[in-house]
C-alpha cells in the first residue's frame, strides 16, 4: 500500500482507535470498542462492567440477520453502539451518536454483531462446546468478586452487576462467546513482526515536514442580508426539517418498590434476634488474637541464618538480606492463622511465648521462623452487648427477604397474565407516568433540564417494548434491593418541531446559512490570488475579510497531526505552493490553507523513529489476521441480512443523534 493512502485510510479511523486506547486505560476492566468479538471480551486483569451492560434502549426485537439459527436483532446493535457512547463519556469524552455514525460505527456495530454470532455458530457446528464449569471456574477465580476474606462472594459478584444492570445470564453469555473467540481466533493472532524494510517508508512518511498559513474566514463577519419574508422562511423550513427533528419519545408508567416503605415489616423482634446471636456464638465467644511476623523458606539453612540475624536485630531485616520477605498476619485468631498459613503453623504460634524469635520450624512443606508481635485476649460478648448489631443484621436480611419475595410475587403475577394496573393494585405500590422522554431520558420541551439518573434504567426499559401494551417488565433500581414494574404507556413519533414553535431558531439558521454562504465565496476568491503568491493576509484584505483573527503560520511534522484540527491534517494531503478551504464545524466560517514548503522525511537508521511504528503495525497485522479470519469463519456460516431493517435502524438512529443525543 502506498504511504500516503495508508496514512490517509489511518486518519479516517483516528477516531475510533482513539476512544479505544482510552477506553482500556480505565481503572475498570471490561474492553469497549468495536472488535469482532461483539464488544463482549473481559479484560480479567481489571474489573469494570461499565462498557457491558445491556442497552435496549430503543431496540426492539427485529430481525437484522439471522446467522444460521441465530438471530441480530436491533438491540444487539443498539447496545454495541449505546455501550461505546455511555463508557466514552464516562471517561469524560464528549463522543455523541452523531459522531459515531459518521465515522462509520453504525457499520461496524452491524458487522461485528453478525461476526460474532457467526463465530458461535461455527463453534457449534464443530463440536465446541464452553462447559457452565468453565464459566464458574473464570468468575470464582476472578478478584473482582472476592469478599473481605479474599475468596469468592456471590455477593460482591451479584452487587457489582446490578450496579451496571447486567444479569448474570447476560455476563455467563458474554464470557462463553469470548471463550469461543479466544479459542478460534487467538491462535491466528500469533505472527511475526513486521520488517524494517516495510516499516521504513511508514517511518520516514511520519518524519515529512510542512510549512504554510492558515487563514479564516469567519461567517459572523459577513453580512447575512435581509431578514426572511415568511415564505422564505418557510421555504428553508421545509428543506431543513431534519435539523429540528425531536427523537422519538416514550411517556412510560413505572411503580417503585422501595426498602424503606417496608422498614415496618422488616423490624426483627427479640426472638429473631436471639436466635441470630445463638448461630453466630462462635463470633462472639471469647477468643485470642495475635499479631504474627514470619518468613517461610524452603530450606533449613535459610531459616536458620534468618533466625539467627533475628535474634541480633529485625526480622524483616533479616528476612531481606536472605532474597525473602516478612509477613504479617494481623490480629488473626487461630482458625484464620490455619487458613492463611497451615493448622501446624497455627498451633505452633499460638503456643509461642510473645516477643521471641522462634525457629527455624519446620511446619509442614515449609521452614518458619516467626514472632508473635503482639497477644489479644478479647473477652466473650453477651446478647445484650451485640443487640444492636444484631438488630441491624437481621433487620437487612429480613428486608432484602421481604424485596425478593414482593419481586417474585409481581413477576408470578405478570407471567400469569396480570396487567400493570393490576399488579400495581396487588403490590399496593403507586403508578406514575414520566413526560415524553427520548431515549436519552430528557424531555425534549425542557432542553436545559438533564436527564434524572434515578430514571436511566427506568427509561431504558421503557425504550425496550415494541408497543404499548407489551407485558410489564421488572427492573432492578439502585443497589438496595428496590426495583420496578415498567409498563409503555404511548410512543411519541419523531417529528420535526412545528414552525411556529421555534420560527426565531429558524430564522438565525437562516441568516447563517446565508453568512456561510457569503464566507465560501470570500474564501473561494482568495485561492487563485494565494497560488499566484500573495500573501495571505492581503488575500483576506482583498476577499473584503477585516474582522477576525489573523493569519497563523504551521510547523509541522505528520507524525504530530494527532488530535490536530481537520484544516492542519488537510494541509498534508495538498501539493506545495497550492491552497484549499475547508468548513469549519458549526457553519463557523472557512480556513484557507496554503502549503509553502514540504520537506521529506528519512527515517533510515532512526530506531525511535521506526520502533514506535514497528509496534504499531505488529498490531495491525494481528487485527487484520483476526478480521480475515473471523471473515472467514462467517462465509462457512448461513447469513441473510435483512437490508431494510438495517437502513430503518440507522435512519432512526441518525434521528436519535440529531435529538442530542
Amino acid at each position: 500500500m502506498d504511504p500516503k493512502a495508508w496514512q490517509k485510510s489511518s486518519n479516517e479511523r483516528l477516531f475510533m482507535l482513539n476512544a479505544f486506547r482510552k477506553f482500556t486505560k480505565s481503572r475498570y476492566g471490561v474492553v469497549v470498542a468495536f472488535i469482532f468479538l461483539g464488544l463482549l471480551a473481559f479484560a480479567f486483569t481489571a474489573g469494570d462492567l461499565s462498557g457491558l451492560r445491556n442497552s435496549v434502549t430503543g431496540a426492539s426485537s427485529k430481525t437484522l440477520a439471522k446467522v444460521g439459527d441465530t438471530e441480530v436483532t436491533e438491540a444487539d446493535v443498539r447496545e454495541r453502539i449505546e455501550r461505546l457512547i455511555r463508557s466514552a463519556q464516562a471517561q469524560g469524552q464528549a463522543v455523541t451518536m452523531a459522531q459515531v455514525l459518521e465515522q462509520g460505527g453504525f457499520e461496524a456495530a452491524v458487522g461485528d454483531a453478525i461476526t460474532s454470532a457467526a463465530i458461535r455458530e461455527f463453534a457449534h457446528d464443530s463440536g465446541m462446546f464452553v462447559g457452565k464449569r468453565v464459566i464458574d471456574s473464570t468468575i470464582a477465580n476472578n478478584p473482582q468478586f472476592a469478599g473481605m476474606d479474599g475468596k469468592f462472594s456471590q455477593q460482591t459478584f451479584e452487587g457489582l452487576l446490578a450496579q451496571n444492570q447486567i444479569t448474570p445470564a447476560q455476563f455467563r453469555e458474554a464470557m462463553t462467546s469470548q471463550r469461543y473467540a479466544a479459542w478460534l481466533i487467538g491462535p491466528v493472532t500469533m505472527r511475526g513482526a513486521a520488517p524494517s524494510g516495510v516499516v521504513l517508508p511508514y517511518a520516514s512518511m511520519l518524519l515529512e515536514r510542512r510549512t504554510g498559513t492558515i487563514g479564516f474566514v469567519q461567517s459572523l463577519a459577513m453580512d447575512p442580508g435581509a431578514d426572511p419574508d415568511q415564505k422564505t422562511l418557510a421555504d428553508y423550513y421545509g428543506r431543513n426539517r431534519t435539523r429540528y427533528l425531536v427523537p422519538e419519545r416514550r411517556v412510560i408508567r413505572y411503580a417503585l418498590a422501595k426498602p424503606e416503605t417496608l422498614q415496618t415489616q422488616a423490624t426483627p423482634n427479640d426472638a429473631e434476634i436471639a436466635d441470630a446471636f445463638k448461630k453466630n456464638a462462635s463470633r462472639y465467644a471469647a477468643v485470642e488474637k495475635r499479631t504474627i511476623d514470619l518468613v517461610a523458606a524452603i530450606d533449613q539453612g535459610t531459616a536458620r541464618k534468618v533466625a539467627e540475624a533475628a535474634k541480633a536485630g529485625d526480622l524483616a531485616a533479616a528476612a531481606k538480606a536472605a532474597g525473602l520477605e516478612m509477613r504479617k498476619l494481623d490480629a488473626a485468631d487461630k482458625s484464620t492463622a490455619a487458613k492463611q498459613v497451615s493448622a501446624a503453623f497455627a498451633d505452633a504460634a499460638f503456643a509461642a511465648p510473645a516477643n521471641a524469635v522462634q525457629g527455624p520450624a519446620r511446619l509442614g512443606a515449609s521452614w518458619y521462623v516467626y514472632r508473635v508481635a503482639k497477644v489479644e485476649n478479647i473477652a466473650a460478648r453477651t446478647l445484650d452487648q451485640v443487640r444492636g448489631e444484631l438488630t441491624e443484621e437481621v433487620r437487612k436480611r429480613k428486608l432484602a427477604a421481604l424485596l425478593g419475595t414482593l419481586r417474585q410475587s409481581i413477576e408470578d403475577g405478570v407471567g400469569d397474565g396480570k396487567t400493570f394496573e393490576e399488579a400495581v393494585r396487588d403490590a399496593k405500590l403507586t403508578a406514575v407516568s414520566t413526560p415524553a422522554l427520548t431515549a436519552a431520558g430528557t424531555d425534549a420541551d425542557k432542553p436545559d433540564v438533564p436527564a434524572d439518573p434515578n430514571l436511566a434504567a427506568i427509561t431504558k426499559a421503557g425504550f425496550g417494548f415494541e408497543q404499548a401494551g407489551d407485558e410489564p417488565q421488572v427492573v432492578p433500581i439502585g443497589q438496595d434491593g428496590g426495583f420496578a414494574l415498567v409498563s409503555l404507556e404511548r410512543i411519541v413519533p419523531a417529528a420535526p418541531r412545528p414552525l411556529a414553535q421555534i420560527a426565531g431558531k429558524v430564522k438565525a439558521d437562516y441568516l447563517l446559512d446565508q453568512a456561510l454562504a457569503k464566507a465560501r465565496a470570500a474564501a473561494t476568491a482568495m485561492l487563485p490570488k494565494l497560488q499566484k503568491g500573495i500573501p495571505m493576509a492581503q488575500a483576506l484584505a482583498e476577499a473584503g475579510v477585516t474582522k477576525g483573527a489573523p493569519p497563523k503560520p504551521f510547523d509541522l511534522k505528520r507524525g504530530e497531526l494527532r488530535d490536530k484540527e481537520k484544516f492542519l491534517q488537510m494541509a498534508f494531503d495538498m501539493p506545495v505552493k497550492t491552497a484549499r478551504l475547508v468548513e469549519a464545524p458549526n457553519r463557523g466560517g472557512y480556513y484557507v490553507v496554503y502549503v509553502d514548503t514540504v520537506q521529506p522525511g528519512n527515517a533510515a537508521g532512526d530506531a525511535a523513529a521506526i520502533q514506535p511504528l514497528q509496534n504499531a503495525l505488529n498490531q495491525l497485522g494481528a487485527a487484520e489476521y483476526e478480521r480475515q479470519f473471523s471473515a472467514a469463519l462467517a462465509q462457512a456460516v448461513k447469513i441473510r441480512r435483512n437490508e431494510k431493517a438495517i437502513a430503518r435502524l440507522r435512519a432512526d438512529l441518525q434521528r436519535q443523534g440529531a435529538g442530542g443525543q
